[in-house]
């Protein structure tokens, strides 16, 4: 063999163990590649499970809040609807006795003055001013007319109420979030 073919084979074979280091370098990276990448979706997995766990928790927290919040507002607007009801109820009863009788509503009246314009009493067996105050009272419609009227403050009350256990019950809502 001759020193051209032998250089020749010696660099053929260089040629051929470079290229073989070449290719398994290349497979190494490659490998160490697929590690990595792999290392990056275990940890992005693990951090989406921990964030989609944390989320289903923060939403089951909510949606206790809510059906509380709920709860409140039925407890309130029931209340409120009873409450009413008995007020309702109560007028009626009320109106009722007056027409029947049984209730009888009366006001304080000025007491008349004395003989000759006097304020002061004739002396005598009179009771003028002794026992108490002069009383009237009320016809049947204007008794019926002050229940009414002394009915519907009542109501209103009962709705302020209402309202207050809203503003309440939604302000507790408020805070907790």
């Amino acid at each position: 063999m001759s020193k051209s073919t032998k250089a020749l084979v010696i660099v053929l074979l260089s040629g051929l163990l470079i290229g073989a280091f070449y290719a398994y370098g290349q497979q190494q990276f490659g490998l160490g590649e697929k590690v990595e990448r792999t290392a990056w979706l275990d940890r992005d997995n693990a951090a989406l499970t921990k964030a989609n766990d944390r989320i289903k928790e923060l939403e089951d927290n909510y949606r206790a809040k809510e059906r509380e919040h709920a709860q409140d507002m039925a407890t309130a607007l029931a209340k409120y609807q009873e409450d009413l009801k008995h007020e309702k109820a109560a007028k009626d009863r009320a109106i009722a006795d007056i027409r029947s009788g049984d209730l009888r509503l009366r006001i304080p009246v000025a007491c008349p003055e004395g003989a000759g314009g006097s304020t002061t009493a004739a002396p005598g067996p009179g009771a003028i001013g002794r026992d108490g105050e002069t009383r009237a009272e009320l016809s049947v419609q204007a008794s019926e007319f002050l229940i009414g009227l002394a009915s519907e403050a009542d109501e209103v009350v009962l709705q302020l109420t209402a309202c207050q256990a809203v503003v309440i019950a939604d302000r507790k809502q408020q805070g907790e979030q």
